[in-house]
């Protein structure tokens, strides 16, 4: 009976030592590698960018070991050492990021002066829009520019479902200079005018619509929402970029989800070279891309929509309060919460 119980007592040790304790890992793998193929078990944060993909999944001690080994594993993290490697993670990051901005040719943007020097965008827009001819709930001019209950717009946004065919739609207009389109320094057209006609311009070569930043931020907010997205989670930005070295005044698109910002910015599509008159066709960029990629902004000046403005530097506007809230990457909340959760 003894040598029974003495056996069972074995054998029971021996089944507890095969069975390893799994622990949530952070691996950071080359995208060039099918991941399905490489991680064991099932796959619970997904981070995908071109080079490499995020990935938060459970392991046994032995699993861990076979993907260190793994040449398609960049790195691993146990969750208490996510914090450690987070500036490592974006640094690859913000890479990529300025690898796509430079093949891009985005500064080309600023080079162009897509925005003009911020006190004189204002005195200028003013100007074209005296105060007291301004529509109720409108404070700011730059607010006018966003028309999301225009026929041109609505007829448009019934043509798309949901915000990635919206995106997709802006991601296919075309960049062109100020000068090349309009003959002037700075001229900004209504959606309408936008969407309409610049196709037909005599000064547009490339017969699609066409036009620079603010024009396509513009069209863009006024797209999402006409489709539904509340006025209080997508808004306009003018500020200054750094695109590529060169630093200037830039006009882009940021979302608002799950507490927290990021960018959108459809001037990264195709544009219309100069020096070359030719029609330069752009990498296809996620809508979700600056979710964890981080936007190179250098300085805010404005946002707003068709109901809501804030001025960045007195900080009065009639926005809400989440709109004191700077778009940043995700990529150290989404780590940190895969970390702490049950």
């Amino acid at each position: 009976m003894k040598k029974y119980l003495l056996l069972l007592l074995l054998l029971f040790i021996t089944s507890c030592s095969l069975v390893q304790t799994t622990v949530p890992i952070i691996v950071q793998m080359n995208s060039s590698c099918d991941y399905t193929e490489i991680i064991p078990n099932e796959i619970e944060l997904f981070i995908e960018n071109t080079n490499f993909s995020i990935i938060g999944t459970q392991v046994t001690q032995s699993q861990l070991e076979e993907l260190n080994e793994n040449e398609c594993v960049i790195r691993t993290a146990h969750p208490k050492q996510i914090r450690s490697i987070l500036s490592e993670i974006q640094g690859d990051l913000d890479l990529d990021r300025d690898d796509r901005i430079q093949q891009a040719e985005l500064r080309r943007m600023i080079d162009r002066k897509d925005i003009v020097d911020k006190d004189q965008l204002k005195d200028q827009l003013e100007n074209i829009h005296p105060n007291e001819t301004w529509p109720g709930g409108v404070i700011a001019p730059y607010q006018l520019y966003v028309t999301p209950e225009n026929q041109a717009v609505l007829d448009l946004v019934d043509q798309l479902v949901g915000i990635e065919a919206i995106y997709e739609e802006a991601f296919s207009w075309v960049w062109i200079s100020e000068e090349q389109l309009n003959g002037v320094e700075e001229l900004w057209l209504y959606p309408e005018e936008f969407l309409t006609n610049t196709p037909y311009y005599q000064t547009n070569p490339t017969g699609m619509i066409a036009s620079d930043c603010e024009d396509q931020a513009n069209a863009l907010v006024s797209l999402l929402v006409a489709d539904g997205y509340d006025p209080r989670y997508v808004r306009v930005t003018l500020g200054i970029v750094n695109f590529d070295g060169q630093i200037g005044g830039h006009a882009w698109v940021e979302i608002y989800e799950n507490g927290n910002w990021f960018a959108l910015d459809p001037t990264m599509g195709p544009y219309y070279d100069e020096n070359t008159n030719t029609l330069i066709q752009a990498e296809e960029t996620p809508y979700t891309y600056f979710k964890y990629h981080s936007y190179p902004a250098e300085e805010i000046w404005y946002y707003y929509n068709n109901e809501y403005f804030l001025d960045l530097t007195t900080m009065k506007g009639n926005a809400p309060p989440s709109w004191r809230i700077s778009a940043k990457s995700w990529l150290e909340q989404d780590l940190m919460n895969y970390q702490q959760r049950p």
